[in-house]
């Protein structure tokens, strides 16, 4: 009998997410930045735990702009009903499902087969990359540098660019974009490659917690490519990620038919371990 309840015991939901921490690190972060609960941030959602015969085998938390974060030992239809009714519950209405892959992809034809996704927006198998930072001996950049609040206009410029060719769904508000950026500032957790004060490739930790990473938003403006750039800007970011932030390990994931990001973190010596889907949609 699988039982859903909210996540009342923290060390209880962080150790199930821990053992699957390659898959977590966006369930991870969100609970560190804004606790267990439903608040007014986008990314704030209910954890809640799935037992079976007293066994916590799932820790999901829809957050409030419908995103569906989900990590899971089952995979059933039973258990799909399951989550879906709890989710019903929370008045939001379901728009993505970001997590391991073989878990989601099913979830996610289960959602459209019960006509609660009418049509697809954005559907990615992304390739999960896992670095070792304790491994890592990488030197500073000089021409990289964490981002300042006053790189904010060069900067809004690349993340509209990347949003826009990647095809990604925009859930953010400009005004929640900039503050957003303020907190990476703040946090440093942003870094950005400068060529002649113009800013050309930028790289930040979309998820932040206890001593891992996740890398995200990296991009180069296009007529900057193929000139080992965001190989820079990794390196920058995986030295800092070992030496300021003293992180072990760190996510990176990136789309199966991304052949040159992917070339450049397999230059990095990073292994590939799976895969993370990123699936979006509309509701009926």
């Amino acid at each position: 009998m699988i039982q859903i309840e909210p996540a009342q015991d923290r060390n209880e939901l962080i150790a199930f997410l821990k053992a699957h921490e390659d898959y977590s690190l966006f369930l991870l972060s969100n609970l560190e930045t804004y606790g267990p609960t439903l608040g007014v941030a986008s990314y704030s959602g209910n954890y809640k735990l799935a037992r079976d015969h007293g066994k916590v085998i799932a820790v999901f938390c829809l957050v409030r702009s419908g995103t569906l974060l989900i990590q899971s030992e089952r995979c059933d239809a039973t258990f799909f009903d399951t989550v879906v009714q709890s989710c019903l519950k929370e008045n939001i209405p379901v728009t993505g499902v970001l997590g391991e892959w073989s878990f989601c992809s099913s979830f996610w034809q289960y959602l459209k087969d019960k006509r609660i996704i009418s049509s697809e927006t954005f559907v990615s198998k992304e390739v999960l990359y896992a670095a070792d930072l304790q491994h890592q001996f990488l030197e500073p950049q000089s021409n990289v540098r964490l981002l300042q609040g006053s790189d904010w206009e060069q900067w809004i410029d690349l993340r509209m660019a990347y949003i826009e060719e990647m095809k990604l769904p925009s859930q953010q508000s400009m005004d929640e974009i900039r503050e957003e950026f303020e907190r990476d500032v703040e946090l440093k957790i942003a870094w950005g490659l400068f060529h002649q004060g113009e800013l050309v490739s930028i790289a930040d930790l979309n998820a932040k917690a206890m001593d891992l990473g996740q890398v995200g938003g990296v991009f180069t403006v296009p007529r900057h490519r193929k000139k080992g750039l965001s190989s820079a800007v990794m390196r920058q970011l995986m030295h800092d990620a070992k030496h300021l932030h003293n992180l072990r390990k760190l996510i990176i994931f990136t789309g199966e038919d991304n052949v040159s990001a992917r070339k450049v973190y397999e230059s990095l010596g990073v292994a590939a371990i799976g895969n993370y889907a990123l699936l979006f949609g509309i509701p009926f």
